[in-house]
């Protein structure tokens, strides 16, 4: 059974300020109805960000290409989460990671976004590690180092675009509610993509 109006009231107004304005730039396209329109009326008389009410309307909206684009610009135009740069803009890249052990072997993936320059680093790094420690296990060491390698080569090819990836846009799109958000503050964009690292 879904709680009342007023008991949805007395949870959200228990919230600081981050907890609402999280629940409102990344949760909002999983409310009902009812829920959004208590979390704009809060909102409002807490005196908060009239961008937070616009996080809300941006998740349940479709996003555009052009939409998107924008999104994906205003995170790439930052400075590097690696090495601070702003020569290049950023873009995002996945690294495979194969370490071994005689009997078990551990394949990993993780999302990583930084200039081209520290993205082609990071594949690299995943390349070395899993040439060096990857192929020790019977029977997936092989095939996984072999696999990871492959992979992590061909992502490299994606570092360079001069458009976002597609793996940069969907990592935009998911979060398309907090960039609306913190549209006019620098450090709060910085921390979208800082928390992946």
């Amino acid at each position: 059974m879904e709680p009342s109006i007023e008991e949805l009231r007395k949870n959200y107004e228990k919230f600081d300020d981050r907890k609402l304005i999280r629940i409102a730039s990344e949760e909002a396209s999983g409310l009902r109805t009812e829920a959004l329109e208590l979390v704009k009326t809060i909102i409002k008389e807490r005196g908060l960000s009239e961008q937070i009410t616009k996080a809300i309307d941006v998740q349940l909206e479709k996003i555009t290409e052009a939409q998107l684009l924008e999104y994906s610009e205003l995170l790439r135009r930052l400075p590097c989460p690696v090495c601070n740069g702003v020569f290049d803009k950023l873009n995002a890249t996945i690294t495979a990671t194969v370490i071994s052990f005689v009997v078990m072997t551990n394949y990993s993936k993780k999302v990583k976004i930084a200039c081209p320059r520290c993205l082609d680093k990071q594949n690299n790094n995943a390349m070395i590690k899993s040439a060096l420690l990857g192929w020790w296990g019977f029977p997936w060491g092989v095939i996984r180092t072999s696999q990871a390698l492959i992979f992590n080569n061909k992502r490299k090819k994606l570092n360079h675009l001069d458009e976002p990836n597609d793996l940069f846009k969907s990592f935009v799109l998911g979060r398309v509610g907090r960039i609306e958000a913190s549209r006019k503050n620098l450090s709060e964009l910085e921390d979208i993509i800082n928390y992946i690292h």
